[in-house]
C-alpha cells in the first residue's frame, strides 16, 4: 500500500503537488489558529482552575485549623485544670483514690475498675467511658501517684464536656501508664482494662516520642502521622492524635492527647467538591496523614504508603519534594512530575500541609470544548481552498507543463534515435535526487549500525566498570564473612553521625565480645566458629531498630550504634541482645548446638566526644564486663559491679 502511495505520488503532475503542498499550508495555517484559540482556552482554564483550586483549598485548611484549635483548646484546659487538681490534692488522699479507682491486679499492674467505662459512681463521682493501666512501680513514688489522680479528675471533666468535639482524650506519662476517656470505642478499651501485658511499654510510638523535649522543645501541641492503634493491631485501625506535654520544675512529667481516626480525619465527602480535586494531607516530617487513592481504614497496604520520604512511589516522591520546597511559603501551579495543578497550604496548629490536586487532564478537557466548532469550520475553509487552488493551477500551470513535457520526450527520443544519447531507461528507482537519497539512507544505515555497536560495546564496559567498582566497594566496606559492614565502615559510620549531633542528642555505641571464642574454635574447629559469628551477627541485626548500625570490629568483637538512643535506652537494648544470645542457642557445621554468651560494654555520648573517645569508654567497660565474670553489658558510667549478667 506505501509503495503504491509512493508511485501515485510521483506521477502527480506539478500543478497536484503544488495544490497539495498549498493546502497543506492552508492546513497549518488553520491549525495555527486552532492552537491559539486552544492556548487561550487553555490558560483561561488553568487560571480558573487554579484560582477555584486555592479556593477549596483554603477551606479545607480553615476546616482543619478550626478543629485544631478546638483540640489545642481542650488540651490546655486539661493542662490548667490538672495543675488546679493537683495542688488540691494531698498524698494521703490521692492514694487513697489511687486503691479505689485502680485496684492491683495478679500481675502486679494497676488497672481501672470495670464501672469506670461501664458507667457508675467512684470514688470521684460518676464516670464512664474511662480505663487505665498503670504499671506496678508507679503506686511507689507520692508524686507520680498525684500527677495520675490529677490527670484522671481533669480526663473525666473535659472528656464527658467535650466528647461531641473529639473522639478521646487521654493522658500518659514517661513511665508507661496511661488514663484515657473514650467512650465511643468499639473495643470497650478492654486493651487496657484487661488484656494489656505487664511489660506494656509504649515509648518508642511517635506519639510519646513528639512529647519529649528532645522532640519538641517548643513545649506546645504537636501531631503524629498515620498510625496503627496499639489495642487494635488486628483491625488496622489507622489514627493520628495531637499531643500537649505537661511539664514541672523542667521535667516532662506527662502528656495529655487525643486521637482521631482516619475516617475522623477527612470524613467520606467532606474535600470531595468539586469532583476532579484529589485533597491530600501530609505531616511535615514526610508522613502521609490522607490521600484517596492509599490510605484506608482497616488496610494493612495503608502502612506501605506512610513514609512518603523514602518511597518509590513517583507520585508520593513528587508530593515530598514539593512540600519540601515549598511547605513554608505555600504554593499554587502547576506540578509535571505529577501531571497536575497542585495548591499547597500548611495547615496552623498541625504542622500539616494540604494539598489539593487537579490532573492536567481535566484542565485539558475544559480547554478542548470549542475545538470541534473551530474544526468544523477549518474544514469547510479547507475543502474551499483546495478547489479553488486546483482549478486555477490546472489552468495556469498545468496545461503549459504538460505542453513542455511532451516537447521533452519528443527531443529525448529524437537524440537516442541520433545515437546522441544512449536510449532512455525505465528506471524504477526514480529520479536523481531519489538516487541520492537512497545513497545517503544506505550511509545512514550503516553509520547507525555503527553507532548502535558502539554503544552496546560502551554499555558492556560500563556494566563491567560497575560491577568491578560495587565489588571493591562491598571489599572495603562489608564483612565478607558475616555480611555486615567491616571495621573500616562502621568507624566512619560513627565519625559521620557524631558532627550531626546537637547539644540534646542522644546517642550509644555497643562493644561486644563472644566469651570464650578461641575455646569454640578450639573444640568444634574454626568452621564452626565461622557459622557462629555469622548465625550471632545475623540474630543481633534483626534485633536492632530503624538507624541504628551493626559492624564486625574484627575477630568475634562487633560494635553496634544506637541511634536516639539516652542510657537507659541503650543499656535496656545491650540488655536485651545479650539476653537473646544466651537464651538460644547456636545451630553450626557438625550438627553441633553451640550455647554462646558475650561480654557487652555500653558508653552513651557526651557533647564533645569523639569517636575515638566513645568507642575508648566502651572499650573500657567491655573489660570491666570481662572482669565481672562476662554474659553481661556494663555502661562505661558504671563500676564493675554494676554489672549486668544472666541469673
Amino acid at each position: 500500500m506505501l509503495s503504491r502511495l509512493q508511485y501515485w505520488q510521483r506521477s502527480l503532475s506539478i500543478s497536484a503537488r503544488t495544490a497539495c503542498n498549498l493546502a497543506f499550508g492552508f492546513t497549518v495555517v488553520i491549525v495555527a489558529i486552532a492552537l491559539v484559540v486552544f492556548g487561550q482556552e487553555r490558560t483561561r482554564a488553568i487560571d480558573e482552575s487554579l484560582a477555584s483550586l486555592d479556593q477549596h483549598n483554603g477551606k479545607v485548611v480553615e476546616e482543619l485549623a478550626l478543629r485544631f484549635a478546638r483540640i489545642a483548646s481542650t488540651q490546655d484546659r486539661a493542662r490548667a485544670l490538672f495543675e488546679a487538681e493537683r495542688a488540691a490534692l494531698s498524698p494521703a488522699d490521692a492514694r487513697r483514690q489511687l486503691d479505689a479507682l485502680y485496684p492491683v491486679q495478679p500481675d502486679g499492674t494497676r488497672r481501672s475498675i470495670d464501672a469506670m467505662f461501664d458507667g457508675g459512681t467512684t470514688a470521684i463521682g460518676f464516670t464512664q467511658g474511662m480505663a487505665a493501666f498503670i504499671p506496678g512501680r508507679i503506686d511507689r513514688d507520692d508524686e507520680a501517684v498525684r500527677d495520675l489522680i490529677a490527670a484522671t479528675h481533669a480526663v473525666r471533666a473535659l472528656g464527658e464536656g467535650s466528647r461531641f468535639e473529639i473522639e478521646s482524650l487521654y493522658y500518659f506519662t514517661p513511665a508507661n501508664a496511661v488514663v484515657i476517656f473514650g467512650p465511643e470505642r468499639p473495643d470497650r478499651l478492654e486493651f487496657y482494662r484487661k488484656t494489656a501485658p505487664a511489660d506494656f511499654e509504649f515509648q518508642h510510638f511517635e506519639f510519646a516520642t513528639i512529647s519529649t523535649p528532645a522532640a519538641n522543645p517548643a513545649r506546645q501541641m504537636m501531631c503524629t502521622g498515620l498510625q496503627s492503634l496499639i489495642s487494635l493491631k488486628d483491625r488496622e485501625v489507622w489514627t493520628t492524635g495531637c499531643m500537649s506535654p505537661v511539664d514541672r520544675a523542667g521535667r516532662h512529667v506527662g502528656t495529655f492527647g487525643t486521637s482521631m481516626p482516619l475516617d475522623q480525619v477527612v470524613p467520606a465527602g467532606r474535600f470531595a467538591q468539586p469532583f476532579q480535586d484529589q485533597v491530600i494531607l501530609v505531616s511535615r516530617e514526610g508522613r502521609l496523614i490522607y490521600h484517596p487513592e492509599y490510605t484506608r481504614q482497616h488496610s494493612r497496604q495503608t502502612g506501605q504508603y506512610l513514609d512518603i520520604t523514602t518511597s518509590r512511589n513517583a507520585d508520593l516522591t513528587a508530593l515530598w519534594a514539593l512540600v519540601q520546597t515549598h511547605g513554608k511559603a505555600g504554593f499554587t501551579g502547576r506540578v509535571g512530575a505529577l501531571d497536575a495543578y497542585v495548591s499547597l497550604r500548611a495547615v496552623p496548629g498541625a504542622g500539616w500541609y494540604a494539598l489539593t490536586v487537579k490532573p492536567e487532564g481535566a484542565i485539558l478537557t475544559e480547554a478542548l470544548r470549542p475545538l470541534p466548532r473551530i474544526a468544523i469550520m477549518a474544514l469547510l475553509a479547507l475543502i474551499v481552498c483546495i478547489l479553488v487552488v486546483t482549478l486555477v493551477l490546472r489552468r495556469l500551470v498545468g496545461q503549459p507543463l504538460r505542453q513542455l513535457t511532451r516537447d521533452a520526450q519528443r527531443i529525448t527520443r529524437k537524440l537516442a534515435n541520433d545515437s546522441i544519447l544512449p536510449a532512455a531507461e525505465r528506471e524504477r528507482g526514480g529520479n536523481e535526487v531519489e538516487r541520492l537519497v537512497r545513497w545517503f539512507e544506505t550511509m545512514a544505515n550503516a553509520i547507525r549500525q555503527s553507532h548502535a555497536l558502539l554503544e552496546e560495546r560502551v554499555a558492556e564496559r560500563t556494566s563491567a566498570l560497575n560491577e568491578a567498582n560495587e565489588k571493591l566497594r562491598n571489599l572495603s566496606e562489608i564483612d565478607s564473612l558475616t555480611g555486615i559492614a567491616n571495621r573500616r565502615k562502621i568507624l566512619g559510620e560513627l565519625d559521620a553521625r557524631l558532627p550531626r549531633m546537637g547539644t540534646d542528642g542522644a546517642m550509644a555505641i555497643l562493644v561486644i565480645d563472644v566469651d570464650n571464642f578461641k575455646a569454640i574454635n578450639d573444640r568444634h574447629g574454626h568452621v564452626a566458629g565461622d557459622d557462629a559469628l555469622r548465625v550471632l551477627s545475623e540474630r543481633m541485626q534483626s534485633m536492632l531498630r530503624a538507624g541504628d548500625a551493626i559492624g564486625r570490629m574484627g575477630g568475634e568483637e562487633f560494635m553496634i550504634i544506637l541511634d536516639r538512643a539516652r542510657p537507659v535506652i541503650a543499656d535496656a537494648i545491650a540488655e536485651r541482645i545479650r539476653a537473646a544470645i544466651a537464651r538460644q542457642s547456636f545451630d553450626v557445621h557438625g550438627n553441633v548446638a553451640l550455647n554462646i554468651t558475650v561480654s557487652i560494654g555500653v558508653a552513651n555520648w557526651c557533647p564533645g566526644d569523639s569517636a575515638k573517645d566513645l568507642y575508648a569508654r566502651a572499650d573500657a567497660a567491655l573489660y570491666q564486663a570481662k572482669s565481672a565474670g562476662r554474659n553481661c553489658a556494663v555502661s562505661s558510667a558504671a563500676t564493675p559491679g554494676a554489672a549486668r549478667s544472666a541469673a
